[in-house]
């Protein structure tokens, strides 16, 4: 991994010296996260709590640094704030100890501060609009993780709601590596200034553990990045 970084801060050092132009942007991208889909059978009690799963919005945000190294191709960085986990409605037996009188609802919040590094290459370019996908990494720290309770319909019982906020999920590892890619457009405000927008798909490589199936599956999330991007050169 430090060899990866390296090589990543290598490119960046050199693209520097050559680069056409860089740019720093301010980014805010909300998302759905969710868990990559099952892909053995479970027992029924246990595919019941699977059943109860959703897609929770999240979001991500902070700031990236992209440099040009000829006319098409860029390399990036950026800092940011990302947030991952999914929802759960279904939760007596992921809590076989506890009495759950009423539909609660569970998010499953992870907050990460996450640095990826990533290569674009513009596919159209006129005037005003450019078009790029874009492919890389993301390194992933765990900054915390939390359940969310809710409750349809009355009040939350504050006993309860304290038992519930205890994760039947583990993550093994506080530093995590992912993939990401994308598609972006781009459009020019002032020979300065641009606005952007990106569609971004992340998928972190280690597993969740789920303590109730013994099964593991990856977080991902799906999101629109708006960008406001000055020149810097």
């Amino acid at each position: 991994m430090k060899q990866l970084l390296l090589l990543f801060l290598l490119m960046g050092i050199v693209g520097s010296a050559v680069a056409q132009e860089t740019t720093w942007s301010v980014n805010i991208a909300p998302s759905i996260s969710y868990r990559l889909p099952q892909t053995r059978s479970l027992p029924a009690k246990v595919e019941t709590v699977r059943n109860g799963e959703k897609p929770m919005y999240t979001f991500d945000f902070g700031i990236d640094f992209r440099t040009g190294i000829n006319k098409n191709w860029s390399v990036g960085t950026a800092l940011l704030y990302s947030q991952k986990g999914f929802s759960n409605n279904y939760v007596d037996i992921a809590y076989p100890d506890i009495r759950v009188p009423q539909p609660y609802i569970i998010d499953f919040i992870q907050n990460y501060l996450e640095i990826p590094f990533f290569v674009t290459r513009k596919i159209l370019e006129n005037d005003k609009f450019q078009l790029y996908p874009m492919v890389g990494i993301t390194n992933s720290l765990l900054l915390s993780e939390k359940n969310r309770v809710a409750v349809r319909g009355g009040e939350i019982d504050k006993e309860l709601e304290k038992s519930l906020t205890e994760p039947y999920l583990r993550t093994r590892q506080i530093h995590n590596v992912g993939i990401l890619g994308g598609f972006g457009i781009q459009a020019s405000v002032d020979p300065k200034t641009y606005i952007g927008l990106e569609t971004q798909a992340k998928v972190i490589l280690s597993p969740l553990t789920d303590i109730t199936s013994q099964s593991e599956r990856n977080l991902y999330s799906l999101g629109l990045n708006f960008r406001f991007v000055r020149t810097l050169r």
